[in-house]
């Protein structure tokens, strides 16, 4: 029989388009990361950091700095700014050794392929309530792309409905959305439209 299910007909497809463009697919409970409360993938940031700001020879204590700085910013809508800040103009701390501060990147703009690309699929994360996500977009262990995916075999189901669930996500785990920049709600078609800590949804 043919398989009509949502995770045949979108999460599969979503997968398999990704790979094709180079994101490398892990399986939620494979991914690198000590609890469901821990949304940021700490091992692989810190080899980014590390390749990525290679000049600089990283020290311990500067990295724990910059994760510092990440973990430490407020949710909400002033937490969110202030996350885009740090990834268009990297993270400032003070290096101990020429006494100045300075700017650890964790992207690469310029140079795509030094980044690392990673999907997952049905990742559960724990807020005030735990959440069961169907894809999550990571590059260099950052979460930044939340895609929900509804069935469009059945009547019922709707982009609109995937749209409603991460919305809700958004107040249930605020930790994760901090970080998410983008949100795919996905049905027969991929609506895009950007993650805004704090907005919430018209009853």
């Amino acid at each position: 029989m043919p398989d009509f299910t949502e995770k045949k007909l979108v999460e599969d497809y979503f997968i398999e388009q990704l790979q094709q463009k180079g994101w490398c697919f892990i399986e939620a409970e494979k991914l690198e990361r000590e609890s469901y409360e821990e949304v940021l993938l700490l091992p692989n940031l810190i080899r980014a950091m590390e390749r990525i700001n290679k000049e600089r020879e990283l020290s311990e204590e500067e990295i724990n700095k910059v994760i510092n700085e990440l973990k430490c910013t407020a949710t909400g809508v002033e937490g969110a700014k202030r996350i885009l800040n740090l990834y268009k103009l990297g993270v400032p701390i003070k290096f101990e050794k020429e006494k100045i501060i300075g700017y650890i990147q964790l992207f690469d703009y310029e140079h795509l392929e030094n980044n690392e690309f990673i999907v997952t699929s049905q990742a559960n994360y724990d807020g005030r309530e735990r959440v069961r996500t169907d894809l999550i977009l990571y590059v260099n262990g950052i979460p930044l792309v939340s895609i929900e995916c509804k069935n469009p075999a059945r009547l019922t189901e709707s982009w609109h409905k995937a749209f409603v669930q991460i919305k809700e996500y958004e107040q249930t785990v605020p930790e994760l959305y901090k970080y998410v920049q983008v949100g795919v709600a996905a049905e027969s078609e991929a609506h895009y439209f950007p993650i805004f800590p704090g907005s919430r949804l018209k009853k």
